[in-house]
């Protein structure tokens, strides 16, 4: 134990002034080193490298102007995609005042083992580098016992070997990077009888297929800094992948498509295998892209902090400012919704419903009650939207259950027939399905343009800014 509490130490002195870790330990490395808990997610942002091949591809949208670097981990629920917890840090343009950002979030400054605080609402703990005050440290939810095992460090958790090397990558080589340890997480015998709604596996064994993906041991994504022509996704397993390769990116496409993440970029995809190891490599969407990075949440809440930081004036231009900051969010995440092409009405109901999260948990403070009512208002579209589309699919599974039930066969003297199949029935059932569930999605985008219109034109006539 003392031991272990002496490496603490010394990672600690590392990370707190060293000005350049080029030579030393790669810094996910030392946050899984650092881990208050394990952690199953690991990820990686370099912000101005991402903007320019960003803008290089023509996407409409920025990462972040006031964030340079982004670190983090967490424990990832692999259900919903979303942590229980995550830790990390960012580098910020500007270094942070702690009693100045805790006013402005509406928290408070507090001392836990030495180290000076800051409790936010929103759930996040944020702690300022003290030799390296740019630096800031990020932590979520705000258990105070658990900040404190992230400060001081005394568990000895082993890693596996995927996440290990994963966190071992050369950074100076990545705009963005996640990897996500699945060891164990999948059993065949479940995932055999999943399998057989996936399409794409129609003319192989369900059986077969669940054995090989059951022994997966990770997922990693990486996006180098030449291009976001050059996305690659790797699965690493403990049994050979080489019979998925002349399926994998349909599959790997339709079981994203399936959890609410479209992606049908990957189906033009290169596969390839090497050993264990299969990997697809293809350009990447602004909607997926920004899809992975709304997992995890400490690049925002950086973004939030350093936005707080920089702005000057009085109580109205604060509130100005913020109202405007909140609009933009609101609007960023609408925007994400609408460039996102979702293959079915389930995976658009999915991820509506994620971005009116998204919007429930923008910070409000000092924003206007105008600009709040607005957020509020987009939420509910969406996830009204998201709840129409799933009664809707409801309904339309009880009619194709009745249609299946028909059994009239007629014989004109040539043979038998169905003059009302029902499989004819159920596609137009299904036509009608998702004709009233994207009639209902336009109708809900023109109801938020509307909107955003409107309180565009009073916030800016109100605070003589443009909105």
């Amino acid at each position: 134990m003392r031991m272990r509490t002496l490496i603490n130490a010394a990672i600690l002195f590392v990370v707190s002034t060293a000005p350049c870790l080029g030579q030393e330990k790669e810094k996910i490395s030392l946050l899984l080193d650092r881990s208050p808990a394990k952690a199953n997610a690991i990820g990686y942002i370099n912000v101005p490298s991402l903007n320019k091949l960003m803008e290089d591809a023509g996407f409409s949208s920025r990462v972040t102007s006031t964030v340079d670097e982004v670190w983090f981990i967490a424990d990832l629920e692999l259900a919903e995609m979303r942590p229980k917890w995550e830790a990390g840090y960012a580098v910020l343009k500007r270094p942070v005042d702690s009693e100045r950002l805790a006013d402005s979030l509406g928290g408070y400054v507090d001392t836990v083992e030495s180290q000076q605080v800051i409790h936010a609402p929103h759930q996040t703990y944020f702690v300022p580098g003290t030799e390296h005050p740019e630096r800031l440290g990020i932590l979520r939810p705000t258990d105070r016992a658990f900040l404190a095992g992230w400060l001081t460090p005394t568990m000895n958790i082993q890693y596996t070997p995927f996440l290990n090397s994963q966190a071992n990558q050369p950074e100076a080589y990545l705009s963005f990077m996640m990897a996500i340890e699945l060891r164990n997480v999948l059993s065949p015998v479940s995932l055999a009888t999943r399998l057989q709604s996936i399409e794409s596996l129609k003319s192989n064994s369900p059986e077969s297929v669940a054995k090989v993906l059951a022994s997966i041991q990770g997922v990693s994504v990486i996006v180098g800094r030449k291009s976001l022509q050059q996305c690659i996704v790797k699965f690493q397993f403990q049994n050979s992948p080489a019979s998925l390769k002349p399926i994998a990116a349909e599959m790997l496409a339709e079981i994203l498509e399936k959890n609410g993440l479209s992606a049908a970029e990957v189906k033009s995809w290169k596969v390839a295998v090497e050993d264990n190891t299969l990997s697809l490599q293809g350009p990447i969407t602004q909607s997926t892209l920004s899809g992975l990075m709304s997992v995890f949440s400490v690049q925002s809440q950086a973004e939030r902090a350093a936005g707080r930081v920089t702005l000057e004036g009085g109580e109205e231009k604060q509130v100005a400012y913020q109202s405007k900051h909140y609009f933009d969010e609101v609007n960023a995440i609408v925007e994400r919704t609408r460039d996102h092409k979702s293959q079915t009405t389930g995976a658009m109901a999915s991820w509506n419903d994620k971005r009116a999260r998204q919007i429930d948990e923008l910070p409000t403070l000092n924003v206007d009650p105008e600009m709040i009512q607005f957020g509020v208002d987009v939420a509910t579209l969406l996830r009204g939207n998201a709840l129409s589309v799933r009664q809707t699919n409801i309904q339309a599974g009880k009619v194709k259950a009745s249609q299946s039930l028909d059994s009239g066969y007629y014989n004109d003297g040539y043979g038998y027939y169905n003059s009302n199949s029902s499989v004819d029935y159920q596609r137009v059932t299904d036509a009608m399905a998702r004709g009233n569930a994207y009639g209902n999605y336009r109708g809900a985008l023109s109801q938020i343009d509307k909107m955003t219109a409107e309180v565009r034109r009073a916030m800016t006539e109100k605070y003589q800014i443009q909105f």
